[in-house]
């Protein structure tokens, strides 16, 4: 979760994870914790073309329905966070890499926190993380205003709801809690490493990545490997 202390201190820890050179393929996923409420409201309409003509001689009436539905996202820390969740879900989109947008989210918790949620943060940010990366300076420029327009618009609110029903489908509710290979592996809660009965050290982690890599491989499964998730929005 982009305003959750739990939340940076597990993805700074997973930062370093990230680093290690000898690492098995992963593929981390953020995944943020949120609430959803969709409200359905009906109306009708009645209309009176004074052309038509009813089965008993009078004017007919045309009755027209229509049903609308309202999607209300609510994050614990506030509408900043769920806009600061929300530029990170979108960069993630234009930018697939991890190391590229990992990077981006430890930037935005480290750099100057108490903007997070500021679109010209967000922006700031990206720049910078992008100059300080191996990508195609061609279509840098094209994929920074996606990411923008993103984070405005409906398809950013669409990536945020998608990742709420996500956490929710999986029951997690405190942030943050770290799956590998699909399995609970750890929680961090009130700044407290919790329920890791393998240790939470980055070595420790390290460790149980290359231990669910083997695992998979063993199992011939090399191309599933490992899922990293880490639900790291508040409970």
């Amino acid at each position: 979760m982009s305003k959750c202390p739990d939340a940076m201190k597990c993805e700074e820890v997973f930062s370093k994870v990230f680093q290690v050179e000898d690492l098995p393929p992963v593929d981390p996923l953020l995944s943020y914790i949120g609430s959803i409420e969709r409200k359905t409201t009906t109306s009708t309409s009645i209309s009176s073309p004074g052309d038509i003509t009813g089965a008993q001689g009078g004017s007919a009436l045309i009755g027209t329905t229509s049903t609308t539905t309202t999607t209300t996202v609510t994050c614990k820390h506030g509408p900043l966070e769920c806009a600061g969740n929300t530029q990170q879900l979108c960069f993630k989109k234009y930018f697939s890499d991890y190391r590229v947008w990992v990077p981006f989210v430890i930037t935005m918790n480290s750099w100057h926190p108490v903007r997070i949620g500021d679109p010209n943060y967000a922006r700031e940010v990206a720049e910078r993380v992008v100059k300080d990366s191996d990508l195609d300076n061609s279509s840098v420029a094209y994929q920074l205003d996606k990411v923008d327009e993103c984070s405005k618009g409906q398809e950013g609110f669409d990536l945020l709801v998608e990742s709420f029903e996500h956490t929710i489908h999986h029951g997690v509710g405190t942030s943050c809690t770290v799956f590998i290979d699909d399995e609970k592996r750890c929680v961090i809660d009130g700044g407290v490493w919790r329920e890791c009965p393998e240790g939470s050290t980055v070595a420790d982690f390290v460790r149980s990545i290359k231990e669910a890599a083997l695992g998979a491989t063993r199992n011939l499964m090399p191309r599933r490997l490992l899922r990293w998730l880490s639900i790291s929005i508040d409970s």
